[in-house]
């Protein structure tokens, strides 16, 4: 699933915007922007960040230099462990057209130092919106991990498994995004949730993200 790839794929499946958001580093991001304004396709920058408790939370970011700059800091929280390939799968850094140029040494599905607490401020730090990650699935979803989702004002925005069932105290009062959520490209499905935007571009979508989380 390399950047062009991903970004291809997402034209062909008639998407307007995606968001690139790799396990607790941004290294792909640079390639990722150079395809999407190739193929027109608008890409908002981001991670998947997770949290001490194991707690999976979307970062997303103005531009490609803050996500750049906050991914260096969340690499440096993960612990020194380096990656199996034959265990795990090769973790590749790609640029120029989805040519390596790069391993990434530690092993991204581990968890970070930081706290849940700790990963939001980390990512406000630097400009961006913190979206607890499919708080509905499994040990990595906020209710899985905490045992409830806090209640509101906290985390006004959230997101949300399709496929399964989600608490209706979870999601009441917040905003709903739905993703697929795909680490493979066969994976990724045709669009199925929308936003409202009056501009088809990944600075609209992240302008909205930012109000809504601001409503808290």
């Amino acid at each position: 699933m390399t950047p062009w790839n991903l970004v291809g794929m997402a034209k062909v499946l008639g998407f307007d915007l995606i968001a690139l958001t790799d396990h607790n580093c941004a290294f792909n991001l640079p390639d990722a922007m150079a395809a999407a304004k190739e193929y027109q396709v608008e890409l908002l920058p981001g991670m998947e960040i997770s949290s001490k408790e194991d707690v999976h939370i979307l970062g997303y970011f103005p531009s490609l230099e803050t996500a750049m700059d906050a991914g260096q800091e969340v690499y440096a929280h993960l612990p020194d462990v380096k990656n199996n390939p034959s265990l795990f799968g090769n973790q590749l850094i790609m640029e120029n057209g989805d040519q390596q140029s790069g391993i990434v040494e530690k092993l991204l599905i581990n968890a970070t130092d930081l706290s849940v607490d700790e990963v939001c401020a980390l990512i406000h730090r630097y400009g961006g919106v913190a979206i607890p990650a499919h708080i509905n699935r499994g040990s990595n979803g906020m209710i899985g991990a905490l045992g409830l989702m806090p209640f509101l004002p906290e985390y006004p925005v959230v997101e949300v498994y399709p496929d399964i069932d989600c608490p209706a105290y979870a999601v009441k009062g917040r905003f709903q995004l739905h993703s697929s959520d795909a680490h493979r490209l066969d994976a990724m499905r045709e669009p199925r949730f929308s936003l409202p935007l009056e501009e088809k571009t990944a600075k609209a979508a992240f302008d909205f993200l930012q109000s809504r989380e601001q409503m808290s």
